[in-house]
C-alpha cells in the first residue's frame, strides 16, 4: 500500500501543497487531476522521492519512502517523468534495456531479454529496435521511454508505476493503448498513479480520480461521483455536459467549447465591431449561442433585454399600451399558449389556458390548473408584441427593462385573437421607451443584536399559513437569509446541493407531485405536478414535467440550499429554497398541496430519506 500522510509542501511561505491524504492499494489505478498550477507535478515529484513534503510524509509497504535505498526503490516502483531528454545516439533497444540496470547481478540475462522483447512489442516499439533514439518522433520516443520504465518492474508483481502525463506526446491509437497498458497491469497486482490533462482518458481507464485545485485535495473517489459538471468547472472553469454511456457505463464528458470575438481582445480589430449596432450584435452573437436566453445575451452585450427587443420596433416588434390589466384579462382568449417565467438563474415554462383571472389588492391571479400566476402588476411598465423566428409572444419587462414574463402562441392558440389583440392596444408612438437602468439596491443586513429573537420565534411559530412569511420578515426588517439563519430550532436547516439533487432525483423516479416557485420581482409562476426527467446540461440543472413543462436552475449560481419548515392551520409545510450570493431567492419547492388539506406524507418522507434529518 501507498499512503499519504498530511502532505504540504511550500517555497517562500507560499503553499503548493496543502494537507493531502490518501491512500492507494494493490490493483487501483489512480488518475491526478487537476488545472495548471493545482499541484499535480509538485505531488508527483514528491511521490517520486525528488522533493522532500515540507510537513508529512509517504509511507510505501509500511515503510516511509525516505528510508529505502535507492536500489532497493528502484525494484519496488518505476517512475515516467513528464521530460526525458536523451542526447546522445543510444539505440531504442539500448535505452530499453537501461531499465534493467538497477537488478541484481544474479538477474539472468533470459530474464533481461524476456523484458526487452514484451515491453517493446506491447509499446509497439519492436520495429525502432536498433534506430537511434534522436532520429525518433516525440511520440516514439515517450513509447520507448514507457517501455523502459515497464521492463524495471517487468518481473515484480506489486510494483508502484508512477506515470507523470504519459501520454502527451502520443497520438490517439498510443494514448489509449499506454493506459490500457497500466490498467491492464493494475489488475494483476501493481498500484498506478497516473496525472492526466484528458479528462475522458480517466473515466476510461482509472479506477479513481483525485482532482486536485489550488494545492488541496478537492474530491478523490471514482471517476463516475468525481466527474461531474460542477466539480468540473469549479477545478477547470470550463462548462460539460456529463453524461453515461448505457452500453459500457463509462462517464463520458464533453466540453461546451468556448467562443472568442477577436474585436474584443486585439484593439486593432475593435474598430468594426464598435461600428456594429445593438441589433447587429444582437444577430451575430444568438446565432453563435443558440441556446442561450434573452437576458444572458443582454448581460454579456451590457444592455437590458427591453433594449434589444426595442432594435426590432417598426420590424418584428410592436409596442403596447401599458394597460396591463386590460391586457391581461384577454389572455384567456388566446387559448393555449405557453407562459415563461424566468429570474437570473432560473427559467419555467408551462403550456395552458390562462384561466380564472381575478385581482386582490396589488396581486393579480391565474388560478388554471396548469398556468398558475402572482402577477405584481404594478412592477410591469412595458408591454410588446414580438414575432421572431416564425414564434410570436407577448412580452412584459419592467421599468428597468427586465423581462418579467413572456406568453408564446402555440399550435393551439387562437392566433386571430392574438391579432385582434394587438390591433386593439397598439401604441401610436412606436419610439422605444426610456429604460431607467437603475442599479438594483441589495437589502443590508441588520445586525443579529437589533433583532428581537424570542418575538420573532414566537411570530414563526405560530403561523398559520405560508403566506405570512413575507409579512414576518418585512415586521422584523429581515432580508429571507436572515431569517431563515436566525429561525426557531428546526425551522430551516442549510442542506448541501448534492442533498437536494437527490431529493429531486427521488422525486422523479417515485412520482412525488411537486409545487415549483419561479419568481422575480414582477411575477411568480407555480409549476405543479410530477417530474418525468431530472438532468444536467452544462451548468444547468432541467428538470422535465410529464405535463410537458420544462424548468432549469444554473446550478453553479446557488449559494445555498435550505429545507425551511413554516407551520399552518393544516400543520407544518416543508420547502426546500435556493438562493444566490445576493440572498435572492432562485427557486422554491413544495411537495403538492392545497389550502385545507394536509402536506405529502410521501414529501416529508422523501425529505427525512435524502436531506439526512426528520420532517417536522
Amino acid at each position: 500500500m501507498l499512503r499519504v500522510e498530511s502532505v504540504s509542501y511550500k517555497i517562500d511561505n507560499r503553499h503548493l501543497l496543502k494537507d493531502i491524504t490518501f491512500s492507494i492499494r494493490n490493483g487501483e489505478m489512480v488518475a491526478i487531476l487537476g488545472a495548471n498550477g493545482a499541484g499535480k507535478s509538485t505531488l508527483m515529484k514528491i511521490l517520486c522521492r525528488e522533493k522532500q513534503p515540507s510537513e508529512g510524509r509517504v509511507v510505501y509497504d509500511a515503510k516511509n519512502l525516505n528510508d529505502y535505498s535507492a536500489k532497493e526503490l528502484a525494484g519496488k516502483r518505476a517512475t515516467l517523468y513528464q521530460q526525458n531528454t536523451v542526447s546522445l545516439a543510444f539505440t531504442v533497444q539500448e535505452i530499453v534495456l537501461m531499465g534493467r540496470y538497477a537488478k541484481d547481478k544474479g538477474n539472468t540475462d533470459s530474464a533481461n531479454k524476456l523484458a526487452l522483447k514484451e515491453t517493446m512489442e506491447i509499446c509497439g516499439i519492436t520495429h525502432l529496435a536498433e534506430r537511434s533514439m534522436l532520429t525518433l518522433s516525440g511520440g516514439e520516443q515517450q513509447r520507448v521511454h514507457l517501455a523502459r520504465v515497464l521492463s524495471q518492474v517487468w518481473d515484480n508483481k506489486e510494483a508502484l508505476l508512477l506515470l507523470d502525463e504519459p501520454v502527451s506526446s502520443m497520438d490517439m491509437l498510443y494514448q489509449h493503448q499506454t493506459l490500457a497498458i497500466a490498467n491492464a497491469l493494475s489488475k494483476k497486482g501493481f498500484m498506478v498513479v497516473c496525472v492526466l490533462h484528458e479528462i475522458n482518458l480517466a473515466a476510461q481507464y482509472a479506477d479513481r480520480v483525485i482532482m486536485l485545485k489550488g494545492g488541496r485535495k478537492w474530491w478523490d473517489g471514482a471517476p463516475e461521483e468525481v466527474l461531474t459538471s460542477r466539480n468540473i468547472f469549479t477545478a477547470f472553469g470550463v462548462h460539460t455536459q456529463v453524461q453515461t454511456d448505457p452500453r459500457t457505463l463509462i462517464t463520458q464528458i464533453t466540453p461546451n467549447g468556448l467562443k472568442l470575438d477577436a474585436a474584443v481582445f486585439n484593439t486593432n480589430l475593435a474598430g468594426y465591431y464598435n461600428r456594429r449596432s445593438l441589433k447587429e450584435r444582437f444577430i451575430s452573437y444568438r446565432d453563435e449561442y443558440p441556446a442561450r436566453p434573452l437576458w444572458q445575451i443582454a448581460e454579456t452585450l451590457g444592455v437590458t433585454p427591453a433594449e434589444i427587443m426595442f432594435e426590432g420596433l417598426g420590424e418584428n416588434v410592436i409596442l403596447l399600451r401599458p394597460e396591463m390589466e386590460a391586457i391581461l384579462m384577454r389572455i384567456e382568449e388566446l387559448g393555449l399558449v405557453k407562459a415563461v417565467t424566468c429570474n437570473e438563474n432560473c427559467e419555467t415554462e408551462r403550456i395552458g389556458v390562462y384561466r380564472n383571472f381575478s385581482k386582490q389588492e396589488y396581486i393579480t391571479l391565474f388560478l388554471g390548473e396548469d398556468i398558475d400566476l402572482r402577477i405584481f402588476e404594478d412592477k410591469w411598465k412595458t408591454a410588446l408584441a414580438v414575432e421572431d423566428k416564425g414564434k410570436e409572444s407577448l412580452q412584459f419587462f419592467d421599468s428597468n427593462g427586465k423581462n418579467l414574463h413572456q406568453i408564446y402562441l402555440t399550435g393551439g392558440s387562437y392566433r386571430q385573437a392574438y391579432l385582434d389583440l394587438i390591433s386593439e392596444f397598439k401604441q401610436k408612438d412606436q419610439s422605444a421607451p426610456v429604460i431607467e437602468k437603475r442599479k438594483q439596491k441589495y437589502k443590508q443586513e441588520k445586525r443579529d443584536a437589533e433583532i428581537d429573537i424570542i418575538d420573532f420565534h414566537q411570530s414563526w411559530n405560530t403561523m398559520t399559513d405560508t403566506h405570512e412569511f413575507y409579512g414576518l420578515i418585512k415586521r422584523f426588517g429581515l432580508t429571507r437569509t436572515q431569517a431563515l439563519r436566525l429561525a426557531p430550532p428546526r425551522r430551516a436547516v442549510q442542506v448541501s446541493l448534492e442533498s437536494f439533487r437527490r431529493t429531486i432525483l427521488h422525486c422523479s423516479d417515485t412520482k412525488i407531485p411537486i409545487m415549483m416557485f419561479t419568481a422575480n420581482e414582477g411575477c411568480v409562476q407555480i409549476n405543479t405536478g410530477q417530474l418525468s426527467n431530472v438532468h444536467s446540461n452544462g451548468a444547468w440543472l432541467n428538470f422535465s414535467e410529464r405535463s410537458g413543462g420544462q424548468t432549469r436552475i444554473n446550478e453553479d449560481a446557488v449559494h445555498s440550499v435550505w429545507h425551511v419548515v413554516k407551520p399552518t392551520a393544516d400543520g407544518d409545510v416543508n420547502s426546500l429554497e435556493l438562493y444566490g450570493a445576493d440572498g435572492n431567492m432562485i427557486i422554491q419547492f413544495f411537495g403538492e398541496r392545497k389550502p385545507g388539506i394536509a402536506e405529502l406524507e410521501s414529501w416529508k418522507q422523501v425529505l427525512v430519506d435524502n436531506l439526512g434529518q426528520s420532517s417536522r
